[in-house]
């Protein structure tokens, strides 16, 4: 037996490298990555592993978001074995998979490797929790209301790195700004967002009250914005009416799956506004102009940009934008 997982490593590795030899090497880590999710979705799950595999060979800078994709195409494919191997790979530098949730049971029920795996994850998580930083307009007057603003980083960032990329004219004049920082690493010092979290819930919810109460906050206007994972977890929150909010900034968000008609509906009820900035080769693209859509055909208001040549990233001009979709939201 054995001899036959060798003889079977070598002949899948014997492969896998005269395949590398067909991927055009001229493309960047996010174009090989967005042709790899595209592959999978279009039930090529072959061709998407030997992107993958690739770009994990030729991209160690990249790690982080190359062991979080590949062991789940290679988990639907039933290859559990090489998934645990990458996870581990990543975890022993300080990564996080969300392995403990559920979804993972139905495959890996038994699975001794990856039981161990997920045991020193949740232990990383018990000691971990939801951070945030709060900037006060440049001219506070605790006299006065203000619009508040909370930004979900996207995954594989920071506090900050979100800082950075955030940073508008009217956030500075008119804005209380909260900065949210997940507890779950992506590596030894960024974080990431993990969908149906009840302890993210919890306390961001902890975080949100206690903002609401210490300080002057006009409850008519505030905003929830963020980037890719981020604006995945800004829109659950929206969308599931977790908490009071007048509308949304994000860029180039993941869409949830699970968006009815209903959650539409109540949204445009509820006079919110949804402003996206993207790009034309993002690979969320087509779930954000759905939601548009699905949005618009009730009237609803929103707007969206979208950035000739741009994939999953930040536009030039994108402080000038979130400036213009700031001011639309509250006005």
């Amino acid at each position: 037996m054995t001899k036959k997982i060798i003889l079977f490593t070598f002949i899948f590795w014997a492969l896998m490298m005269s395949c590398f030899g067909q991927i055009d090497k001229s493309l960047s880590y996010e174009e090989l990555e967005t042709s790899a999710i595209s592959a999978f979705r279009n039930n090529n799950a072959d061709s998407a592993i030997m992107i993958m595999e690739y770009a994990l060979k030729e991209f160690p800078e990249q790690l982080a978001r190359t062991t979080m994709i590949l062991p789940q195409i290679y988990t639907r494919v039933g290859n559990f074995s090489r998934a645990t191997e990458i996870w581990e790979m990543g975890i022993n530098k300080g990564y996080s998979y969300d392995l403990n949730n559920e979804a993972y049971q139905k495959y890996y029920k038994d699975n001794i490797d990856f039981e161990r795996l997920a045991k020193i994850e949740k232990s990383r998580m018990d000691t971990s929790h939801v951070k945030h930083e709060l900037i006060l307009p440049t001219e506070f007057n605790a006299g006065k209301t203000y619009p508040v603003l909370f930004i979900f980083h996207g995954n594989n960032r920071n506090i900050v790195k979100s800082k950075v990329s955030w940073n508008a004219p009217i956030m500075n004049r008119e804005f209380i700004t909260v900065f949210l920082q997940s507890f779950f690493p992506s590596s030894p010092t960024n974080v990431k967002w993990i969908p149906k979290d009840e302890k993210i819930k919890k306390e961001f919810t902890e975080i949100y009250d206690q903002i609401l109460k210490n300080y002057p906050v006009d409850e008519a206007k505030i905003i929830f914005a963020g980037m890719s994972a981020g604006g995945k977890k800004a829109l659950d929150f929206t969308l599931n009416n977790y908490f009071p909010v007048s509308g949304l900034v994000l860029n180039c968000p993941v869409v949830p799956e699970n968006v009815t008609d209903d959650m539409t509906r109540q949204f445009v009820e509820k006079n919110k506004k949804l402003g996206i900035i993207t790009g034309e080769k993002d690979f969320a693209l087509e779930g954000q102009k759905e939601l548009i859509k699905s949005i618009d055909s009730l009237s609803g208001k929103t707007k969206i940009i979208v950035t000739a040549g741009l994939g999953h990233s930040f536009t030039e001009n994108f402080s000038q934008i979130l400036d213009e979709y700031l001011k639309w939201v509250i006005e």
